[in-house]
């Protein structure tokens, strides 16, 4: 059994696992810190498990929380996991556990996981994660949707409002701005669960929610949404109401509305998509 070891870098959190085709097994997860403390510990954790007479890993898949170069495995932008910028994973791999790897964003890491294993019976669907920040990825035709620069899918920089709020990329009015987890906390002073039990609250987020995603279904046409990250987690509540709050915005396209749901999968996701990944480089 091919096994890969993968890790999971993101905003507030990080985690590595050894994954193979019967799933993930022993994760540790631990609070971001900067770079270099984060992979000393995913390499870490591959010795210890090596010298307990593990067999070794054939690749290494990450999933990381904002831009990068699938091709070259180069961070091109540092965001919301600060220190990042330019960080070659290839020369780390190399250096370090001397495997091959294959790194991309956690949106299309995500979409890869709900692809192979959310049966969901499609092969073309969009996932979303609402976190820290919002990100997505696009699979059309049973393949991920990178772009001319693996950028495709920045769903949470759609601007959807006339609003002076800025986004950490730098415009105003941004998807992510309004609707990630982390910023509709700051903006309201109060945790997220607290905000969506309310259906005011809830019914003002999703018709928010529906302008970008409209778009974006307009553009991509998928037949499946699926939402990830801590957001998700309200679950029917959200799924029932943003598919309300979409529907009037594509009143006019009612035969492009999608189905949405929610992973079935929690930390596992990512490094079961960071698996499918490594397979590339294998």
């Amino acid at each position: 059994m091919t096994l890969v070891l993968t890790v999971d870098i993101g905003g507030t959190k990080c985690a590595v696992a050894l994954t193979g085709a019967d799933g993930v097994r022993s994760v540790e997860t631990w609070s971001t810190e900067g770079s270099v403390e984060n992979l000393a510990r995913a390499v870490d954790f591959y010795e210890r498990y090596r010298d307990g007479g593990g067999d070794p890993a054939a690749a290494v898949g990450v999933c990381f929380g904002g831009p990068v170069d699938h091709t070259s495995s180069v961070v091109t932008r540092s965001v919301h996991v600060p220190g990042w910028q330019g960080f070659d994973f290839s020369d780390w791999a190399a250096r370090t556990v001397g495997l091959p790897i294959a790194v991309d964003n956690d949106g299309n890491v995500g979409a890869l996981a709900e692809l192979v294993h959310g049966g969901h019976d499609t092969r073309d669907l969009m996932y979303i994660t609402v976190s820290t920040g919002i990100g997505a990825g696009v699979v059309t035709g049973g393949r991920v949707m990178r772009g001319a620069t693996n950028d495709a899918g920045e769903l949470g920089h759609i601007r959807i409002a006339d609003d002076p709020r800025q986004c950490a990329c730098g415009r105003t009015g941004c998807l992510e701005r309004l609707c990630s987890g982390y910023w509709i906390e700051q903006d309201h002073e109060m945790p997220a669960a607290q905000l969506f039990a309310r259906d005011e609250f809830l019914a003002e987020y999703s018709a928010l929610f529906a302008r970008g995603l409209a778009s974006a279904v307009l553009l991509y046409n998928p037949e499946v949404v699926v939402l990830g990250g801590g957001v998700s987690r309200v679950g029917k509540r959200l799924t029932d109401s943003l598919t309300a709050s979409l529907s009037t915005e594509l009143a006019s396209w009612s035969h492009l509305t999608p189905r949405i749901t929610t992973s079935r999968f929690d930390g596992d996701g990512v490094h079961l998509g960071a698996r499918e990944l490594a397979r590339d480089v294998l």
